[in-house]
């Protein structure tokens, strides 16, 4: 027996003269996660801008989990491809949904019939086919029910030039834009909710992202590394391959405190970091940062705070979370799998040095002749050389690395 995936990609058809380009990327993501999560071999066809993948053994649940994570996709459909029979007969096609759909023998679903003529030379109409599954289903198992809005099954057909495609179990991917195919990023993240969500739905835009993590230590342990490893590990299963950036930040910190007033602690923490940021994209090549920010979440995500960490930055901060609220925020963590992580305590350097009365719309003025008075590029540098790298692969497994590379 040949087993079979039909998969959709998402907004395929907005994308006009590059729908070649952004077909190409995205296979090149489905490959990787069949190489390492599909261990027999599997062969690809391309038709009317679907992918039909085909194998000798059955796919695993932890394969179809994996693709279902792949940016770019909106179905993916396990399915048997049959040869048509001679003069329109369906009858086969009628016979192998019913044997597909054997488990309604013993429990009540709601199902629909979705057919579509991909051979406009198919003289039998969609609905007709369709009003005909359905009395047949009914009719073999009393227990299903007909329902047209978000039934729990869809019976997909697709009568193709010589085959029919049959599904009936899809699951849902992720839409957006293949990986890679709009730019790349540095992501900077906390050990908090917000910025995974960020990554995520950036990453659901095609952007290719690196991570950079910035550690207080001596103030902060390593223990949190143990938590941002876990969360970039998870994150990166929605990438074809990722880097973490660990960049030492606590002495910076410690300089900053002593020399600021107390309430602009945390917004000249974030502008360095910002900077060190902007240093790291250097190196790496990436055009833009991605944050967790929410305007007025917290006194230093205020329009005042942000538009001076935007002055700061040599490129553009990419916020997708502007406008949510903290619900949808954990609503969406938690439907990424990162919720069960962030929400682990951790040790935060900045809320140690945090002022009792943190700044919401600063002071121009002094902001500007503080920075003029200070200047810490030597220690910004000093620490980007003491960065730890590491490598994440698909799987979310985490590899040190010993050198600095430009690959990210």
């Amino acid at each position: 027996m040949v087993f079979h995936l039909v998969i959709s990609i998402d907004e395929l058809w907005l994308k006009g003269k590059n729908q070649r380009l952004y077909l190409r990327s995205a296979i090149d993501h489905i490959n990787s996660v069949f190489k390492n999560y599909h261990f027999d071999k599997f062969s690809q066809k391309i038709k009317f801008q679907r992918l039909y993948y085909s194998s000798p053994s059955p796919y695993s649940d932890e394969l179809i989990t994996a693709l279902t994570k792949v940016p770019g996709l909106s179905y993916i459909s396990p399915s048997k491809v049959m040869p048509r029979a001679p003069n329109e007969d369906l009858e086969n096609v009628y016979a192998e949904i019913l044997n597909e759909l054997s488990f309604l023998e013993y429990t009540s679903k709601t199902f629909r019939a979705s057919v579509r003529r991909i051979d406009q030379f198919f003289s039998q109409h969609s609905t007709v086919i369709e009003r005909e599954i359905g009395h047949r289903v009914i009719t073999r198992y009393p227990r299903a029910k007909v329902k047209l809005q978000k039934p729990e099954i869809e019976i997909d057909v697709r009568i193709l030039a010589k085959e029919v495609s049959i599904s009936v179990n899809s699951y849902k991917g992720i839409g957006g834009l293949p990986w890679g195919t709009t730019g790349s990023a540095l992501t900077m993240l906390s050990g908090g909710f917000d910025s995974p969500v960020a990554s995520f739905l950036m990453a659901k835009r095609g952007i290719k992202q690196s991570f950079v993590f910035f550690h207080a230590y001596p103030f902060v342990g390593r223990e949190v590394l143990t938590k941002i490893k876990k969360l970039v590990s998870e994150l990166a299963k929605y990438q074809r391959n990722t880097h973490l950036y660990i960049i030492p930040f606590g002495d910076i910190q410690n300089l900053i405190s002593k020399n600021c007033n107390d309430e602009y602690r945390t917004i000249f923490f974030k502008k360095y970091m910002v900077e060190l940021a902007n240093l790291l994209c250097d190196r790496l090549n990436a055009t833009a940062l991605i944050t967790g920010d929410s305007v007025g979440q917290v006194s230093s995500q205020t329009m005042e705070n942000l538009h001076l960490m935007d002055i700061a930055s040599k490129r553009m901060i990419m916020r997708p979370l502007i406008g949510f609220n903290k619900l949808e925020i954990l609503n969406c963590a938690t439907a990424i799998g990162t919720h069960s992580i962030s929400i682990q305590p951790h040790d935060d350097a900045c809320a140690l040095f945090a002022s009792k009365n943190p700044i919401i719309i600063p002071d121009v003025d002094y902001w500007n002749s503080w920075e003029r008075e200070h200047n810490f590029d030597s220690e910004l540098l000093a620490a980007l050389d003491k960065m730890e790298s590491f490598s994440v692969n698909l799987r979310g497994e985490i590899f040190k690395k010993d050198f600095f590379s430009f690959d990210s």
